[in-house]
């Protein structure tokens, strides 16, 4: 009698401490998924998409536009969190200094500056830019600094797209690891930084060269970590033919 009696008020104490501790605490939502995240992305950079059109000028040719978003939904189809992202490439006018950069937005909408697309002269040099601008997008570069920035500034010194060395390291990998599975020679990331370094680093910067060394040494990291291809993309037709659009349009 007296054993039953302490259990039942054991049992009353444990529910009560129970129900007391489920009403004061908050639930904790599940973690988005990596599309539901880049939705998010999506919403938040927004704005500056916006401005970003409202500020620059576009080059226009269909052709173009056409080849170059076929080789990015190429590349986004071998991962599994881009696979199904309607990737869209623009071309910038960029005789300015500050725009002599790519430009890649959650959405996913990568803008490339038109001096690039005429100095490249193989496949795999524009398909690591690519690549490189979507692994930026996948790990969140530019919405993290957004979580961080209520002002963001576009360009400059200053320039929200200004990412950390880290976080660009770690991409160059990740693009790397796209390019390959799309069947272009990962050497074209080396050959992107090293012939192409200025529209990634500041080379007035006292520190650029250092950063640029970095950057290099992480694509040659990435590149030995896959066999060479056997039949690499070096310029197919749809390039070549891209690249006489291109002075077409100019």
């Amino acid at each position: 009698m007296y054993l039953n009696k302490t259990l039942s008020i054991l049992i009353l104490s444990v529910s009560a401490i129970l129900v007391f501790n489920g009403c004061g605490s908050v639930p904790v939502p599940p973690p988005l998924s990596v599309h539901e995240q880049l939705k998010v992305d999506t919403e938040k950079a927004k704005g500056l998409l916006v401005e970003f059109e409202k500020n620059v000028q576009f080059l226009k040719s269909a052709n173009v536009e056409k080849y170059l978003t076929a080789v990015a939904r190429q590349i986004a189809r071998e991962e599994e969190a881009l696979k199904t992202e309607k990737v869209i490439i623009r071309i910038h006018q960029d005789s300015k200094n500050e725009l002599k950069h790519s430009y890649s937005f959650p959405g996913v909408v990568i803008s490339i500056p038109k001096s690039f697309l005429f100095a490249i002269n193989f496949e795999n040099e524009l398909a690591a830019l690519i690549a490189l601008e979507l692994a930026q997008v996948e790990r969140r570069e530019l919405a993290q600094e957004l979580e961080k920035n209520e002002n963001p500034i576009l360009f400059g010194e200053l320039s929200v797209f200004n990412f950390s060395e880290k976080s660009r390291g770690e991409s160059i990998e990740l693009g790397t690891k796209l390019m390959y599975a799309a069947g272009y020679d990962p050497r074209g990331m080396v050959a992107l930084l090293q012939k192409y370094s200025n529209y990634f680093v500041d080379l007035s910067a006292p520190k650029a060269q250092k950063e640029l060394n970095f950057y290099i040494k992480q694509a040659q990291k990435a590149k030995n970590e896959f066999m060479p291809s056997l039949q690499p993309i070096v310029r197919s037709n749809e390039f070549l033919k891209m690249k006489k659009d291109l002075k077409g349009s100019s």
